[in-house]
């Protein structure tokens, strides 16, 4: 998990949203779920917006572009034939970006997308899906979880004046001149 990417996203397109979590607009805000203490395991299931920013993030900026798959059999899908053998290539950034599945702001950073709980399979898979998803998805997303609410907890952020935005693919999506992030502590 690459979690200058995650924060990156965090102070870049939402700086409100740390400022959000600190606040007690949502009933389950990180100082209040920590109630000042160091953020752990046990505080993960309430800390509702860090998920939905991070899930919001990976969906922008999911770890793998695409996925590889191989048809094991002959498969009939709608009106396509796909046959035993093929190499088929799930396109997971262009799923994450369509506006007929997201709607006309995709491409934008909305963590509220993932206040609901009810959610379209196969339209948000950042670690894949299935028998074949991430074997390390849930010990990922909770560190980043511990991560970031350890800095948000102790930190404010602002993005230094040299930061540019540059994402490129090589293998996972990573920002091309690195991620320059100013942290101020927080007095409590």
């Amino acid at each position: 998990m690459e979690v200058e990417r995650l924060l990156m996203e965090i102070i870049q397109s939402r700086k409100d949203c740390v400022e959000i979590g600190r606040s007690s607009s949502y009933g389950n805000d990180l100082l209040e779920v920590c109630n000042g203490e160091t953020p752990s395991v046990d505080h993960l299931s309430k800390l509702s917006l860090l998920n939905m920013v991070i899930n919001e993030t990976l969906r922008l900026y999911p770890p793998a572009t695409v996925l590889p798959r191989m048809a094991l059999e002959d498969l009939k899908l709608g009106d396509l034939h796909i046959p035993k053998g093929l190499s088929i290539w799930i396109p997971v950034l262009a799923i994450h970006h369509s506006k007929e599945l997201w709607g006309e702001d995709a491409n934008q950073f909305n963590p509220e997308r993932f206040a609901s709980r009810s959610f379209i399979p196969g339209r948000f898979i950042p670690f894949a899906s299935g028998p074949r998803n991430c074997v390390g998805q849930a010990f990922a997303m909770m560190e980043a979880k511990i991560i970031l609410a350890m800095l948000i907890s102790k930190f404010s952020f602002t993005i230094s004046e040299n930061y540019r935005h540059a994402p490129v693919t090589v293998l996972t999506i990573k920002p091309k001149y690195g991620v320059q992030v100013c942290l101020k502590p927080i007095n409590t």
